[in-house]
Parts: structure tokens; sequence; C-alpha cells
């Protein structure tokens, strides 16, 4: 449905550079949206953080114990090849991505949901929030 939308969008005209532009929802079924606030204390309590932004912006800084997971994500297709996920599908996973325009992370987490993990988190703010907190950088 939300293709669809899409496709309507760029017929009428719209870019897809308008799209990207677009904020992110508030809320993604079976996701825990999460805060950068809420994020912090459970970088101690084994939650895997998956970056979702290009390995370049990754390298400048990144959430510390974050990986990045730009290989896996196709956005042509808005896919992603969970396998580096792992097998345990109650594994606690974050994604997060620029930030509230940021679809990337919606969109793998989105895909992580649907391939039967149970413990999906997104940062919707993402790694703006994180740094506007003042938060720690990992290089």
């Amino acid at each position: 449905m939300v293709r669809a939308f899409i496709a309507v969008l760029l017929g009428l005209g719209i870019s897809a550079q308008a799209l990207a532009a677009e904020e992110t929802p508030l809320q993604l079924r079976g996701v825990t949206v999460v805060t950068a606030e809420q994020l912090q204390p459970m970088l101690d309590q084994g939650i895997f953080v998956y970056d979702l932004r290009k390995k370049a912006s990754y390298v400048d800084g990144h959430v510390p114990s974050a990986q990045s997971a730009a290989a896996f994500y196709d956005a042509a297709s808005t896919s992603l090849d969970t396998s580096f996920l792992g097998s345990n599908k109650s594994d606690r996973i974050l994604f997060y991505s620029h930030g509230t325009t940021g679809w990337k992370s919606y969109w793998a987490a989105k895909r992580a949901v649907e391939a039967g993990y149970e413990n999906v988190m997104w940062m919707r703010g993402g790694f703006a929030e994180w740094a506007a907190n003042g938060f720690p950088v990992a290089r």
C-alpha cells in the first residue's frame, strides 16, 4: 500500500527527493519506537544496534556499539537482508539512521518484523537526536 502511494505521488510529479524529505511516521506496527534518552541506558543491557546510514557517515561518528548495516539494505526495493541479524528472533535489535526523515531505518525495522524478529526497536530521531543530546559518539 505504501509503495502504491509513493507511485501515485511520483506520478503526480512529486520527486523522490521531496519524498525522502518527508518525515517518517511516529509509529510502526510491531516496533517499539525509542528516543535517544531511552536507548542510552540500553547499550549496557545486551541490545544489538544497527546504523543504516551510508558507511562514510558511520565512520564519521555513530552510536557506541552500533554496527553498520548499510550493506544489507537496498534502498531501491526497501529490502533488508536479515541474515546479519542472526537466528535468535527474540534478540533485542534497534535500527537508526540520520533522523526523522531517515526512511532506511524505518524500512529496516519493518522488514525485520516481517522476517519474524520479535523485539525490534527503532530510534526514529536517529543519529541527529543522539548527537543533539550530547551523548558519546564512537568513531
